[in-house]
Formats: C-alpha cells, sequence, structure tokens
C-alpha cells in the first residue's frame, strides 16, 4: 500500500474512534510511522477527527517536531508520537484521545476489572501520572512512552488515554475496546458487590483467544462498514467512491 493510501486509512481510522466515543471537539491526534524512516505523519491540529477526511490532513513531523510535509499545524503534544515510536519498534501508529468513561477511569488508583471479556483484551493497563496538562516537551514523551512500556494502552491519570498498535486496524481496534472495557468497568462498579472474576490464568487463556489478529481485521473491517453507513445517511458517500 503506497503512502497516500494509508494516509487515508489513517483518516478512516480518525473518523472510526470519533464513531466510538473517542471525540473531543479538536483534540485528539493519531500517527502513522513514515515508511522512510523521517518521523511521523500527525493529523493535523485545529480540526476534530471527526473532520479528517483525507491523506492531505496529515503533516509530516520529525522526531524532533520539525513539519517536513504537509499543511496544517502540529499538535503541542508531538512527543507522545516521537518518543513511543522512539521506544517501540514494533508500533506503527500512536494515538492520543479523550474518551469519556477511560478519561473517568484513569482519576481511580484501580485496575480494569473483567465484569466483561472486554477487560482481558489487556494483559495490563498501566496509568502514568503527570504535573502537566500537556505533554509538550521530549521528557514529557519519554516518561510516558516508559509507562506504557511493552502494553498498546495507558491510562493518562485526570486526562485521558493514550493507545497505539502493529497497524492501523490494530491501534483503533485497542482505542475501541478500551472504552468498551472502561464503560463497562465504570457502570459495574455500581452494583460491583455480587460480582465474581476469573483468577489470573483464566484471564490470560481468554485475552490470548480473543485478541487475534482475525478478529482485530474482522472488528476493523465492521467499524469501516459503520462508518461508511452513517457517513452516507449524512451525505458523505463521496469519500467512499
Amino acid at each position: 500500500m503506497v503512502l497516500e493510501e494509508q494516509l487515508d486509512q489513517l483518516a478512516i481510522a480518525c473518523r472510526v474512534l470519533e464513531m466510538e466515543g473517542h471525540g473531543d471537539m479538536t483534540l485528539g491526534h493519531l500517527s502513522l510511522r513514515d515508511p522512510e524512516g523521517r518521523g511521523f505523519w500527525l493529523k493535523r491540529n485545529a480540526r476534530g477527527l471527526g473532520e479528517i477526511l483525507t491523506h492531505k490532513d496529515f503533516v509530516l513531523v520529525s522526531f524532533d517536531g520539525e513539519k517536513l510535509a504537509g499543511e496544517g499545524g502540529l499538535h503541542s503534544e508531538w512527543p507522545i508520537h516521537s518518543e513511543i515510536l522512539r521506544l517501540r519498534p514494533d508500533v506503527q501508529v500512536v494515538a492520543h484521545t479523550h474518551p469519556f468513561y477511560a478519561s473517568v477511569l484513569s482519576a481511580f488508583d484501580t485496575e480494569l476489572l473483567p465484569f466483561t471479556l472486554d477487560a482481558d483484551y489487556f494483559d495490563a493497563l498501566p496509568c502514568h501520572s503527570d504535573d502537566v496538562a500537556l505533554l509538550k516537551t521530549k521528557d514529557d514523551g519519554i516518561a510516558l512512552a516508559r509507562t506504557l512500556g511493552a502494553h498498546f494502552a495507558v491510562l493518562m491519570a485526570n486526562h485521558g488515554v493514550t493507545f497505539c498498535g502493529t497497524s492501523i486496524a490494530h491501534a483503533v481496534c485497542v482505542g475501541v475496546f478500551l472504552e468498551k472495557a472502561a464503560r463497562t468497568h465504570v457502570q459495574g462498579m455500581q452494583i460491583r458487590a455480587d460480582a465474581g472474576f476469573p483468577d489470573a490464568e483464566i484471564r490470560e487463556r481468554r485475552r490470548h483467544q480473543i485478541m487475534t489478529s482475525v478478529h482485530v481485521e474482522h472488528s476493523w473491517h465492521y467499524f469501516v462498514r459503520k462508518l461508511q453507513r452513517v457517513e452516507q445517511v449524512n451525505g458523505l458517500a463521496g469519500l467512499y467512491s
């Protein structure tokens, strides 16, 4: 797949995330590792996730925060992307968003409880605390990347979430599954007195059964079809011609 096609797919990913509860005005951003090693392609600023339509809505940014190509400005939290991509060669896509339930969950010092299988998509869910509202420096980005470690999602205390993936489809699924699990957790805690949970060994077995490449592929295509139906209703069918 050529770069332009990849970025068009990343634009779809932005809109899927907006549709699935990750939108927050013009906040939130996704990036794709540049295949030529120049840095990463970052969603342009001053646009919401749902307003990202094509490859033209991304800018090429060096790992040092220099804009190299594209129209539009940089999100100030670009170090989130640069430092995770530096630390994790397996990661191709990084996202930072403010989904409601996961953001609420980030305020509590608690693990993601397995009220349903949704929590078992994650082997662990670390939480990163910082004393700034925006992660605008390399040191901020490095600290977050270290908290993320080998995982694919990290809560940002009293702020939001950062998640990533080995592909666009994988990253989107991590983000959607995370918010779904957080919603179940927040609602389940209201009646937790009668809840029973499987032990760690069973949860690990369950995770390997459900978090597969086939499931990610099927889920991604489902989200794309769902988005297409929504956008066709809203008169945006031309995006798929």
